[in-house]
């Protein structure tokens, strides 16, 4: 599998995914959060050129460590949905809330686009726009796996009560862009466990209309 999970970083337990085609030595790394810094050993170790930083989406436990990452690798492409650029400018702020000083992030050189793919090596990774947890989330698929932030969680979904938050919205992505793939594919969440879509058509409460009516949030 050509993505490698770092697990449980961070004090919000974030999962960050490096996406890499060995024999090209690219790699794309989506969400470098807090304390990710270790992975950038991880990737000179093995000789990799990093390509592209990308958020999934604007909040900062996802965006902590864009400037680390863009300069170690300053020929990367930051790339966010243009729809969370914003988010970007509360990212001190944030760290205040922590009572830690973190470095601004950068401006993006780009923006994510639905259905965009991006070339790492011979690895095509194709962008999900999925709103609802937040306006621009979006999630990463590569044939097998599919990189979902915070839009699906293992019986679980994001949150929607934040700004810009939607649930109908965020039931709509995951229906029209996540379960029509197929159901073998893996979900790599932004926190917790992997799963996969099969299993969350099945499991997760969710996902079935009748039990998000009776549980009053529709």
């Amino acid at each position: 599998m050509p993505v490698q999970a770092f697990t449980g970083v961070g004090p919000m337990d974030n999962n960050v995914y490096l996406i890499y085609d060995e024999e090209a030595k690219e790699a794309l790394l989506a969400d470098p959060a807090m304390q990710s810094e270790p992975i950038w050993e991880f990737i000179q170790q093995r000789a990799l050129a990093l390509k592209y930083i990308v958020n999934t989406h604007g909040h900062s436990d996802h965006c902590w460590n864009n400037a680390y990452f863009k300069e170690h690798a300053p020929a990367a492409r930051f790339l966010i949905h243009q729809g969370d650029e914003p988010m970007l400018a509360s990212l001190a702020q944030s760290g205040l809330r922590w009572g830690m000083k973190v470095a601004p992030s950068p401006p993006p050189d780009g923006y994510l686009e639905d259905g965009q793919a991006l070339q790492v090596g011979g690895i095509a990774v194709e962008v999900l726009h999925t709103p609802g947890h937040t306006p621009g989330s979006s999630c990463l698929y590569v044939p097998g796996v599919v990189i979902t932030g915070d839009t699906l969680f293992k019986q679980s979904i994001g949150r929607y009560d934040s700004p810009g938050g939607s649930l109908e919205r965020l039931l709509a992505s995951i229906r029209a862009r996540l379960l029509v793939l197929p159901d073998e594919t893996v979900v790599c969440p932004g926190h917790g466990p992997t799963s996969t879509l099969g299993d969350e058509r099945e499991n997760n409460p969710f996902l079935d209309e009748a039990t998000v009516r009776r549980m009053g949030l529709l």
